[in-house]
């Protein structure tokens, strides 16, 4: 919710790879995930992400949970 360039508002997206930084302005856009994923789940359909991209976050996760270090 911040861009460190200072423009106004809260909507900022910022694309970062190997080739650079692109700024899009999202006002006005709207936010259909949770909505997705709610429908997801009451429907047993794979709209806002698939099964597998969400198992394979989850392996993920818990291997980096699992090997990490308490400082």
């Amino acid at each position: 919710y911040v861009d460190v360039e200072g423009r106004p508002g809260t909507e900022h997206l910022f694309l970062v790879n190997n080739q650079g930084t692109r700024y899009i302005n999202c006002a006005g856009r709207p936010l259909t995930y949770f909505r997705d994923f709610a429908n997801d789940v009451r429907d047993r359909t794979e709209t806002a992400m698939t099964q597998t991209h969400c198992l394979t976050v989850c392996r993920l996760a818990l291997e980096a949970q699992a090997r990490a270090i308490r400082l």
